[in-house]
């Protein structure tokens, strides 16, 4: 068997001055050409995980590898060539173009004081047309929607290259044609070999758009398999300490998730 793409294995970490650990001894596995999501109630540790998986953050134990080899052992250039990440919560008021923010996801290919060629800038536009935002390419992100933004980000991820994504809640402000058009995007990238671990709150569209899901409790996992598997509702109850429904849905089978909500009366 090949190495996967990305390993946690008995990862741990603690945030300064915390009682507990934010994740504890979580264990992950994707294989290239794989979707994943990570899923959770609000604390669960989702953030935490993605920022370990692309070693923004180093594990107090535990290792994370990238294709077989210990993330530690790379440069942050050579990380950064393997792994891009989206931040939940990326800046608004940064003086700078969509165009100009795409073309950073080009950073870790350039030397220290080379400007981009021709390539980078050819990159830089497919990544902002694939997520439907070259025409935002002389605005400044100041000037941007939050749907806008997010897509002005997302092509920054989509520009440098890396064969895994790590993406920190990359539907939140998007409307339902750009989500489909993500994942669109994602699936692409995993017919040719890439794969994405996403962080999100939408269980229908986990379900939908993933290969497989890691439901996060307090920073341990609490199930991990294939969305039929762990979008249950004896599990997610459990974890959400709220009422679910969980039905197939009609066409694809995949799981669709609703709260349960009694009507109010006229």
């Amino acid at each position: 068997m090949s190495d996967p793409a990305l390993e946690l294995a008995e990862v741990h970490f603690r945030h300064p001055g915390a009682s507990g650990d934010a994740v504890s001894g979580a264990r992950l596995r994707m294989d290239p050409g794989e979707i994943v999501g990570v899923v959770g109630p609000n604390a669960a540790g989702k953030s935490t995980l993605a920022r370990i998986a692309a070693m923004l953050l180093v594990p107090s134990s535990g290792l994370v590898r990238l294709a077989g080899t210990d993330a530690r052992e790379l440069s942050r250039r050579e990380r950064a060539r393997r792994v891009a990440f989206l931040a939940q919560d990326e800046p608004g008021d940064l003086p700078f173009t969509a165009r100009e923010i795409a073309l950073m996801g080009r950073a870790p290919h350039l030397g220290l004081w080379a400007l981009e060629g021709e390539s980078d800038r050819a990159q830089a536009q497919a990544a902002l047309e694939e997520l439907d935002a070259a025409h935002l390419s002389d605005r400044p992100v100041s000037q941007l929607s939050g749907g806008e933004r997010k897509r002005v980000y997302l092509a920054r991820t989509f520009a440098q290259g890396a064969p895994i994504l790590v993406l920190d809640e990359p539907t939140d402000a998007l409307d339902l044609r750009h989500q489909a058009q993500l994942v669109e995007a994602l699936r692409d990238r995993a017919r040719r070999g890439g794969c994405a671990l996403l962080v999100m709150h939408d269980l229908s569209l986990a379900g939908s758009a993933c290969d497989r899901v890691v439901l996060l409790d307090q920073g341990k996992i609490a199930a991990a398999g294939t969305p039929a598997e762990v979008l249950r509702a004896e599990i997610l109850e459990r974890v959400y300490r709220a009422r679910l429904d969980v039905f197939a849905h009609p066409r694809s089978g995949r799981p669709l998730v609703t709260v349960k909500i009694t009507p109010g009366t006229a």
